[in-house]
């Protein structure tokens, strides 16, 4: 079964003590099924994992492994994204008082009818009240 993956359990990955058994479980699974993240999943994957070797907490090694290891994924980029407005984004912002970057992974996984990894508490939580399935 494809999924939509979030930031939070893609970067989960790259630090061992973010790691966790059920992160580890999604990145079994996603290395066996496709995958759908919105555009803006690329832009966050970069500016921490970037933003992760400037303050030295991941050396070049431990870099150039993080995007093999997402390289070799099946991942689907929804180009959807940047033309959603706010008026899609919105009504799932205030019911779920989520941030409009949440938002968008939400209404991909409602759009796609799929489960969602995601190690976010408020995104997790406003998916279980949207009757999406968490990974």
């Amino acid at each position: 079964m494809s999924f939509v993956l979030d930031s939070s359990t893609a970067l989960s990955w790259c630090f061992k003590d973010e790691q966790s058994p059920e992160s580890l479980e999604v990145l079994k699974l996603a290395r066996r099924r496709a995958i759908f993240v919105p555009s803006l999943w690329h832009v966050e994957m970069a500016n921490i994992l970037g933003s992760s070797f400037r303050k030295q907490r991941l050396n070049e090694i431990d870099l150039k492994i993080a995007l093999r290891m997402f390289a070799v994924l099946e991942l689907h980029t929804d180009t959807v994204y940047p033309h959603i407005s706010s008026s899609v984004l919105m009504p799932l912002m205030q019911a779920y008082s989520l941030t409009a970057y949440d938002a968008v992974y939400l209404e991909l996984a409602l759009r796609l009818n799929l489960p969602l990894a995601t190690l976010d508490a408020n995104l997790a939580a406003a998916s279980r009240q949207a009757g999406i399935t968490l990974l």
